[in-house]
Parts: C-alpha cells; structure tokens; sequence
C-alpha cells in the first residue's frame, strides 16, 4: 500500500563534507580547509595568515568571495 521506502533517500537534508578540500587560496589539497557554502575553502594555514583581514573578533569569519559570516565553530 505504501509505495516510498525509507531507506530510498538516505541522509537527505543533512549536511555532508565535500569529498576534498581545495584551499581557494594556495589551491593546494588539504584535509580539511574553511567552508562557505558558496563553494570558498581556506586551509587553517591561510586562514593563519590572513586572520587580520577575514575577522575582527576571532569567532566568525567573512567570506572574501560572498560576504556571509561564517562561525569557526561547529554549526
């Protein structure tokens, strides 16, 4: 009678990791960088060295790409 599967769309409306990480500012692969969703990744390296510029107060971060807040926690 009821045609939909649970397990049909798994995971679905969950946040997932991209595969890889590619720093936008080095372009080297990392293991894990900074993300927005407008597709901006910066490696905990670059992010180091352009900390100045990218925030004010050490707890969220501006996206130099779109200009979203983003948080350095785990949101």
């Amino acid at each position: 009678m009821n045609d939909i599967q649970p397990d049909s769309k798994k995971n679905s409306g969950k946040w997932r990791r991209p595969k890889t990480y590619v720093c936008s500012t080095c372009g080297d692969p990392q293991p894990f960088c900074w993300s927005c969703p407008c597709g901006f990744m910066i490696c905990s390296d670059c992010m180091e060295e352009n900390f100045w510029g990218m925030t004010c107060n050490g707890i969220v971060w501006t996206c130099p790409d779109c200009g979203a807040i983003r948080s350095f926690g785990n949101d």
